[in-house]
């Protein structure tokens, strides 16, 4: 991997990222955007788009937001290099497995870069890519063989429907979760039972939900928005009831057996899915929740 001198955050570095997709080799891309001006190696946090693809008003806002700290952005792009443009209304065109994946081999790539500290690496992901994040978070998934660590991990309004037989960290990182009150796309409930069983296991986890807030606060724009074809995974949870077996919990259906899918994951995801989505900006929300996310870089990377 060579990487091209870049003095400034608005003339991003792009990079190459092999990866896979269900199972088959694939290569994915990235910016990384480094503050103009840098004292030695800085940190960096990884940036995972939801199901609408990387977008200007979020995934490279945050960028910037996060280069004003003195700290790199790595924005992945997921979707464009395997044809994909949004996965809101088919969520199966990409798993949040091999999301987890791109995540992963990004970090090993990002590690070695040499303007930034490995020791000092997070990642941020909204909806699809927040869901993402908290898979990272697991020992179930282990970082897909990363060769690095996260040093800090933040969900924003994830989809949390996914419950692992064991629910112990991958590491010691902190992992903050921000879920919105009225997120009627992603749900609410399943992420503070992600959140209670990853706790007890020990876990290092804060889940702040905001009161009056929609899934997408952060995006400006419309303050309401809806989509009547989208997919609605939010009464859907899925139980790991034994090591590598799976069942939808209201239907009970079986997944995945022993490791080996079963063949009913449509029926399952029939059972449960349901359609519509929506979602709004919140500028004071929006507001709040950068100021906390400002606070846990500072304090994960010691930044004064």
């Amino acid at each position: 991997m060579a990487f091209s001198c870049v003095a400034l955050a608005q003339q991003p570095e792009k990079i190459r990222i092999e990866s896979t997709t269900r199972g088959k080799p694939a290569v994915v891309t990235a910016q990384i955007f480094l503050p103009g001006r840098r004292d030695g190696k800085v940190p960096a946090m990884i940036i995972m788009h939801g199901s609408g693809g990387v977008r200007e008003k979020r995934e490279i806002a945050y960028a910037r937001e996060f280069n004003a700290m003195g700290v790199a952005a790595v924005v992945i792009d997921s979707f464009s290099p395997r044809g994909i443009a949004s996965t809101v209304r088919d969520q199966s065109q990409l798993s949040s497995y091999d999301m987890v994946l791109d995540a992963a081999r990004a970090l090993n790539v990002v590690a070695k870069h040499p303007a930034i500290d490995p020791a000092r690496i997070g990642m941020i992901g909204f909806s699809k890519g927040g869901t993402v994040v908290i898979k990272a978070a697991l020992r179930q998934y282990g970082l897909a063989g990363s060769e690095a660590g996260f040093a800090l991990l933040i969900a924003m309004y994830p989809w949390c429907g996914d419950m692992p037989f064991d629910f112990h960290a991958a590491n010691g990182a902190p992992l903050r979760m921000l879920v919105g009150a009225l997120d009627r796309y992603a749900g609410v409930d399943s992420c503070r039972e992600f959140a209670k069983k990853y706790e007890a296991q020990g876990g290092n986890l804060a889940l702040k939900i905001y009161p009056g807030a929609q899934h997408d606060w952060d995006v400006p724009g419309s303050t309401h928005w809806i989509d009547a074809a989208g997919e609605n995974a939010s009464r859907c949870v899925y139980d790991e009831i034994s090591a590598g077996t799976w069942v939808e919990r209201g239907s009970r259906i079986r997944v995945m057996e022993n490791g080996k899918p079963t063949g009913n994951s449509r029926k399952a995801s029939a059972s449960c899915m349901t359609y519509g989505v929506s979602g709004g900006y919140n500028a004071e929300v929006r507001a709040q929740s950068m100021q906390d996310i400002r606070g846990f870089v500072r304090e994960a990377f010691k930044l004064h």
